[in-house]
């Protein structure tokens, strides 16, 4: 099996690009701000792009989205596979539209395609761990020998359609979301992108950035408890994590955990680490979705960017949002940094249909 390594990585949310948005969480500073959104009767904590000046969940906000992500995309290697990574893409298209021809998850890879000149593609629309298990899928198959190069992108608008979708389940905030918080009423949404350049250690020599962190564990899991609802006793989480850390064998330094804000999610998670992991001093544990929202198939892939900032300055961010904690067996802070305790962290994320997933990231 051939050792996966990150090369490059960039991402674009409501606080900026990948150095932007990790400064701006350092400083505890929140992307989402209060928005009345047309047809909606109730205002919402949205994190929402500044200079995409077009309709909220169209095609041409999307590849306006794109023209300012890929701004910092080196050249690609040749050959390299792309992996797409999306829930709903620009699915108020649907909505205009009986039949678009652009936007829609089925069609976004075909689009990255063509601007990127890429030769493969893949798409993973898994719910809200799409972007993890895109990372994932990128990973086996260059470990597998399958190929030498995997640029993994995740992508997601905010959208009338999303929007009324959390709404219905009473998922929504009123107020900017406060993952992990023993008074938290709900997540909010933001819209996002990420690419992750992924390589074999052995071409990586050939890539135009440096070795960044190796991927050194991943899981995949689903237990198919609910359509929406997490499992209450957190089994797939905890076999996604199991898988990832080889059985606990791996030192972790700590976690970027899925950290929605709502009440059911971060319980679960909190399940799941009390019952995997038991360091002294506690794990630290964190959620960037007070800051930046949840950005749904590309929340995967902008948090492993986020990632390896943390692993570069070797501390978790400030969870936005969190003020008084709730019960856990983890370390949990709103205000301050968090200083890892080994040089690896894990991601990872949980969607509807009780998906699942989790990579593991060790300092290079």
């Amino acid at each position: 099996m051939k050792r996966v390594v990150t090369v490059a990585a960039d991402v674009l949310t409501s606080l900026g690009d990948l150095d932007a948005t990790w400064s701006a969480l350092l400083n505890c500073q929140s992307g989402l701000v209060s928005r009345h959104i047309d047809g909606f009767d109730n205002k919402w904590p949205l994190g929402l792009i500044d200079g995409l000046h077009e309709t909220l969940g169209s095609n041409k906000r999307l590849e306006i989205l794109f023209d300012h992500l890929f701004q910092t995309l080196p050249s690609l290697p040749e050959n390299t596979s792309l992996i797409c990574a999306t829930t709903k893409g620009a699915v108020d298209e649907l909505l205009d539209c009986r039949n678009p021809s652009s936007g829609q998850p089925w069609h976004i890879a075909g689009q990255l395609a063509e601007r990127l000149h890429t030769w493969e593609t893949h798409t993973i629309s898994a719910a809200c761990a799409s972007g993890t298990i895109a990372i994932i899928q990128g990973a086996m198959r260059i470990a597998g020998g399958e190929c030498e190069n995997v640029l993994v992108v995740g992508v997601d608008l905010i959208s009338r359609f999303v929007l009324s979708g959390f709404a219905s389940l009473k998922a929504l905030s009123p107020s900017r979301c406060r993952p992990f918080d023993a008074g938290r009423d709900g997540l909010s949404l933001g819209e996002g992108a990420g690419w992750v350049l992924l390589s074999s250690e052995d071409n990586a020599r050939w890539t135009p950035g440096p070795v960044t962190a190796q991927l050194t564990g991943w899981g995949i899991s689903c237990d198919a408890k609910h359509i929406t609802a997490p499992c209450k006793n957190a089994s797939g989480l905890v076999a996604a994590l199991e898988q990832a850390t080889g059985g606990i064998k791996t030192e972790v330094g700590g976690i970027n955990a899925h950290g929605t804000g709502t009440i059911h999610n971060d319980a679960m998670e909190l399940v799941a680490f009390s019952k995997v992991f038991n360091a002294t001093p506690p794990l630290p544990v964190c959620s960037v979705k007070g800051a930046i929202g949840h950005c749904l198939g590309a929340a995967g892939v902008i948090e492993i960017a986020l990632s390896l900032k943390s692993l570069n300055d070797n501390v978790l961010p400030p969870t936005v949002g969190l003020i008084t904690a709730a019960d856990s067996t983890v370390a949990l802070a709103g205000k301050s940094t968090l200083p890892l305790l080994y040089p690896s962290i894990l991601s990872c994320n949980s969607g509807f249909g009780g998906i699942n997933a989790a990579v593991l990231l060790e300092h290079q």
